[in-house]
C-alpha cells in the first residue's frame, strides 16, 4: 500500500516525525546505548524487549517479533489503515499529503468512507454539545450536572452533550448538514425502523462521547435523564469502535497517568467524571463490559501500576476478581480499593470526599490478597471450607502468571489454609483443571443449546467473538432458539447484553423463566479460559452439523442401494467417508465439551 504514496513523500513524513518521539507518546522508553527500550505494547512481558532504533527510524520486539517503522507502529497500536497513519503523521508535523493523488482509486474510496464515519460522529458530538448549551433545551440537563457536582470545565473537557427526547432530531440535523445517513446507521447513531425509515438511538439522554487516543469521536454513551430503561445505552461496535479495546477518558488522562505512574480504573462514566471534578486526574473507565486483556495492555503503555475502584456491590466485586488473570498475564501490578457495600466512586466521593483517591496505591490492597481474603473469610478450621476455598483459588494459579508472583501467591495461600507449600503445590499441579467440570457440565441435564445460552448469559462480552446466529438453524428446541435469537437482537440493539431488557423483550413467561434460571445458575468462567470455551462450542456445533450431514447421506446411500437405479453410489460413499474422517479429526482433538455433545446426541436419538 505504501508504494502508492511517493517515496519522497514518505521520507519527508518520516524525517519530520522522529520515531522515538511518536512511539514515546504510547510507550515509556528508556535509553540503552544507541537504542531505546520499553515494555512491548503488543504482548505481555516483564522484562523490556521492545526496542526503538532512532537512527534508523525502526522498532522491533525481541519477544513477539513485531517490528516496523513509524507508520506500522501507529497502524498496529491505534488500529489505523496505512492512509490514516500517514495522514495522522502528516497532519501533526505539517506535511501536505493529497490522498486523492497519492492512493489508488480503491484505497482512496475506502479512506473516504472511513473518514466519513469520523465526520458523522464529530457532527453528532457537536450537535449533542450544542443541545446541552442551548438556553432552554439544555437547561434541565445542566441543572442535573450541577446537582451531580460536575462543573462546566469538566463537561467541556469531556465534550458532554444532550440528546433531546425526539425520535428524529439527530436525523434531521445530520441531513441538514449533508451527512451520510448510511454512515450514521453503521455507527449505530440511528436505527432502522421495522416498517421504514430510521429513528435516533439516543433520546432523552446525557451524552458521553468516547474518544480514541487521537482525540477522535468513535462512539457514544448515553444516560437516561428521566425515568426509563435502560439506564445506560452505548453505541454498538463498529469499524471505528471496539469496547473491549478502548477505555473511556484515556485520551484526557494519559498524561496524568504517565506523570503519576498510576492509573485508577473505575466502572462508569459518572464515576470517572465525579473524580475528575474533584481534581483526581489519572482516571479511566471501562465501557459497559468486563475488563479485557486488551484494555490492560493499553494501560500498560502508560503506567506500571493500576488501582481498581469498582462498585461495592457483588457485580463490582466479581468484576475485580475476574480481572486478575489479565493483569497477571500482562505483568501489570494491580491493587484494589474496596468501597463500602452499596457505594460507587461517585457516591463515595460526594459523601466522604476524595482523600483515599489522592494516594490510592498506599490505601489499596494487592488484588490477589483481596481475592484470598474473600475466599478464606470465615473458614476457620473446617476441612470442607478450606477445600472449597482452594477450588475457588485454583483457576488463578492456572492462569498465565510470572513464576515468582505465583510462588508468592502459593506462600500466602498455604499460610492462610495452614497447609505446607509443597502439598499445596502438588495439589495444584496434579489435579485436573478446575474448569473442566463447568465446561463439560456433566452434573447438569443441559444439552448443547442450553449450555451455550448459559455460557453467553454468564459471559455476554464473548458475543462478538462467537457466531451465535450461524448456529440458530441447528437448534432443535424452538424456545431455546427464540431466546438465542433475542439475545443476539438485544446485543445488536444496545451494543451489549442487558439481561433485564432481554427478559422484557421476550414477552413470554416460560422463556423469561428459562433466561432467569440460566442466568442465576451460570458458573463463573475465569477469563483465561474463555477463548478455549469459545473454540469448544464452535467445535461442538461443527460436530453436530457433520453428524446431521452424515445421517442424511447415509439415508440417500440406502435409497440408491435399494433402488438399484444406478445413482451416484460411489460419490455418496466418498462423501460419507470424508465426513467420517473430519469427525475423527474433531474427536482426536482436545474436546472438553465433547461429553455435552454426546449427551445431546443421545437425547436426540431417544
Amino acid at each position: 500500500m505504501a508504494s502508492f504514496i511517493p517515496e519522497a513523500k514518505l521520507l519527508e513524513i518520516k524525517e519530520a516525525a522522529p520515531i522515538a518521539e511518536v512511539i514515546g507518546q504510547y510507550v515509556s522508553l528508556k535509553p540503552r546505548g544507541r537504542y531505546l527500550v520499553g515494555l512491548c505494547p503488543f504482548h505481555a512481558e516483564k522484562t523490556p524487549s521492545f526496542t526503538v532504533y532512532p537512527e534508523r527510524n525502526i522498532f522491533h520486539c525481541y519477544g513477539c517479533g513485531v517490528g516496523g517503522n513509524v507508520f506500522t507502529f501507529l497502524m498496529q497500536h491505534l488500529r489505523l489503515t496505512f492512509p490514516e497513519a500517514a495522514t495522522e503523521l502528516a497532519k501533526k508535523y505539517g506535511i501536505p499529503l493529497n490522498l486523492k493523488k497519492d492512493l489508488t482509486p480503491a484505497e482512496a474510496r475506502a479512506s473516504r468512507q472511513r473518514q466519513a464515519l469520523y465526520e458523522v460522529n464529530e457532527l453528532a458530538a457537536k450537535f449533542f454539545t450544542e443541545n446541552l448549551g442551548h438556553p432552554h433545551l439544555g437547561k434541565p440537563v445542566r441543572e442535573y450536572l450541577a446537582r451531580r457536582g460536575l462543573p462546566e470545565g469538566v463537561a467541556a473537557s469531556f465534550r458532554l452533550g444532550f440528546a433531546p427526547d425526539d425520535w428524529r432530531l439527530l436525523i434531521r440535523a445530520l441531513s441538514e448538514r449533508g451527512a451520510s445517513l448510511e454512515a450514521a446507521q453503521q455507527l449505530g447513531l440511528i436505527v432502522p425502523h421495522h416498517s421504514s425509515g430510521h429513528y435516533d438511538r439516543f433520546r432523552g439522554r446525557l451524552i458521553f462521547p468516547i474518544l480514541d487516543l487521537q482525540g477522535r469521536v468513535i462512539a457514544f454513551g448515553g444516560r437516561i435523564i428521566a425515568d426509563g430503561e435502560p439506564k445506560y445505552l452505548n453505541s454498538p461496535e463498529s469499524s471505528l469502535y471496539s469496547k473491549g479495546r478502548n477505555l473511556y477518558g484515556l485520551f484526557q488522562a494519559r498524561e496524568a497517568i504517565r506523570k503519576q505512574n498510576l492509573a485508577i480504573l473505575v466502572e462508569g462514566y459518572m464515576d470517572l467524571l465525579a473524580l475528575r471534578a474533584r481534581n483526581i486526574e489519572p482516571v479511566v473507565a471501562t465501557l459497559g463490559t468486563a475488563l479485557t486483556r486488551e484494555q490492560v495492555r493499553l494501560l500498560k503503555g502508560y503506567t506500571s501500576r493500576a488501582v481498581l475502584v469498582f462498585d461495592g456491590d457483588e457485580a463490582g466485586l466479581k468484576a475485580m476478581r475476574r480481572s486478575l488473570p489479565h493483569f497477571a498475564g500482562e505483568h501489570l501490578p494491580v491493587r484494589v480499593l474496596v468501597l463500602p457495600p452499596g457505594e460507587d466512586p461517585d457516591s463515595y466521593a460526594a459523601k466522604q470526599g476524595v482523600e483515599i483517591f489522592r494516594n490510592p496505591w498506599e490505601e489499596a490492597k494487592p488484588l490477589f490478597e483481596y481475592i484470598l481474603d474473600d475466599a478464606t473469610r470465615n473458614i476457620g478450621d473446617e476441612l470442607e471450607k478450606k477445600l472449597a476455598a482452594l477450588e475457588t483459588l485454583r483457576p488463578y494459579f492456572q492462569s498465565d502468571v510470572d513464576p515468582v508472583e505465583k510462588a508468592l501467591w502459593l506462600r500466602l495461600t498455604a499460610k492462610r489454609l495452614t497447609v505446607s507449600e509443597s502439598a499445596l503445590e502438588e495439589s495444584l499441579a496434579n489435579k485436573r483443571p478446575a474448569l473442566s467440570a463447568p465446561m463439560v457440565c456433566q452434573a447438569t441435564a443441559l444439552n448443547l443449546e442450553r449450555s451455550l445460552i448459559k455460557f453467553i448469559l454468564a459471559n455476554p462480552e464473548i458475543l462478538p467473538r462467537l457466531d451465535v446466529e450461524e448456529y440458530l438453524e441447528q437448534f432443535t428446541d424452538i424456545k431455546l432458539q427464540t431466546i438465542a435469537r433475542q439475545i443476539c437482537n438485544c446485543h445488536r440493539q444496545l451494543g451489549y447484553l442487558d439481561h433485564s431488557l432481554l427478559v422484557t423483550q421476550l414477552d413470554d413467561d416460560d422463556l423469561c423463566r428459562q433466561v432467569c434460571s440460566l442466568s442465576l445458575a451460570a458458573e463463573e468462567y475465569p477469563p483465561n479460559h474463555l477463548e478455549l470455551l469459545i473454540e469448544d462450542y464452535r467445535r461442538s456445533f461443527r460436530k453436530r452439523q457433520l453428524k446431521r450431514q452424515q445421517k442424511k447421506l447415509r439415508l440417500e446411500l440406502q435409497e440408491v442401494y435399494q433402488a438399484r437405479n444406478g445413482g451416484d453410489f460411489l460419490a455418496l460413499v466418498a462423501q460419507v467417508r470424508e465426513i467420517e474422517q473430519r469427525l475423527r479429526d474433531l474427536e482426536s482433538s482436545h474436546e472438553p465439551l465433547g461429553e455435552k455433545e454426546n449427551m445431546d446426541g443421545q437425547r436426540s436419538q431417544s
